[in-house]
């Protein structure tokens, strides 16, 4: 499906293949693919995180107003990491220990991020970033954007993560049948909480990240990303019931809404009609990962 729309769009715009489109379209969607990742492990094991997107913005805002107050851009990395973790170990401990269900968990924990973003920021962009920050967000090294490195430094690190360590197994077991995981000696809740807590700081890394992409901190960076989120891992092919995909997949779905949302804004699509054209494109893709799923388990 890439090589198709990889020859597709460079038919019909001659800027869609330039160095220059190309590095645009890595560097802006950085922070889409590190929370795709965290996505991605929460499907792994069965669940859902809702609060993803707002957990970014949260992160964001306060991670803004930290290196606004100090010049330390060190010390906004260590606050949106925390304030991600934060967030992602309290949907951890709400699934995994008190047995509520991940969509309501995690739906409330989206309007409680949301609010946090919104109330410290008043609604408005934290201003104040320190320039190295901004200078971050342009850097190009060996021809890739910085924060696309870091972004696929997130994916090895967790494709290694979810294939040679025990963790990781157990994440496919517990997604694959949680009450056989658990006769098996799993600590079940342990890894439920587990992939909440790495999905929150995934979120909080990408907060940070959105902001050496946008210049300042934005309260509602996140808001329309929940969708785009789940629809690169479900095109991947990772499956919603847990068990079935890999982080490498969604590197893959990443990539093909990427091509579609930037070659379609090149030749002149509306902004509603792709959000029509990129709905049709996750249906197939659930429909066909589905097919595969069935395939495999007949």
């Amino acid at each position: 499906m890439i090589a198709v729309l990889l020859v597709g769009f460079s038919l019909l715009s001659p800027y869609f293949l330039t160095t220059g489109n190309f590095e645009a379209m890595l560097g802006a969607n950085a922070v889409v693919l590190i929370a795709a990742i965290g996505m991605t492990v929460v499907f792994l094991a069965g669940g859902i995180d809702l609060s993803i997107s707002t957990v970014i913005s949260a992160s964001a805002v306060i991670a803004g107003i930290v290196m606004a107050e100090t010049d330390n851009v060190t010390l906004g990395l260590i606050t949106a990491v925390i304030v991600g973790i934060s967030f992602g170990a309290l949907n951890g401990v709400l699934i995994g220990y008190f047995r509520l269900t991940p969509f309501i968990t995690t739906m409330a924990t989206q309007l409680i991020a949301r609010g946090i973003a919104f109330v410290l920021s008043h609604g408005i962009a934290v201003k104040g970033t320190p320039y190295w920050m901004l200078d971050f967000g342009f850097m190009v090294w060996v021809g890739i954007p910085a924060v696309t490195l870091v972004a696929l430094g997130v994916v090895l690190a967790s494709g290694i993560a979810m294939s040679q360590t025990k963790w990781g197994r157990h994440v496919m077991l517990v997604g694959s049948n949680v009450e056989a995981a658990r006769h098996a000696g799993i600590n079940t809740q342990f890894i439920q909480f587990s992939v909440y807590l790495f999905a929150g700081a995934l979120a909080g890394v990408a907060g940070f990240i959105s902001i050496a992409n946008l210049g300042n901190a934005i309260p509602g960076v996140g808001d329309t990303l929940l969708l785009i989120i789940i629809g690169a891992v479900v095109l991947g092919g990772t499956g919603m019931n847990g068990g079935e995909g890999s982080v490498e997949r969604t590197l893959l779905g990443v990539a093909i809404l990427a091509i579609l949302t930037n070659g379609l804004n090149l030749v002149g699509i509306p902004f509603y009609d792709q959000l029509i054209i990129q709905g049709v494109l996750i249906f197939l893709g659930t429909w066909l990962a589905m097919r595969l799923g069935s395939a495999r388990s007949a």
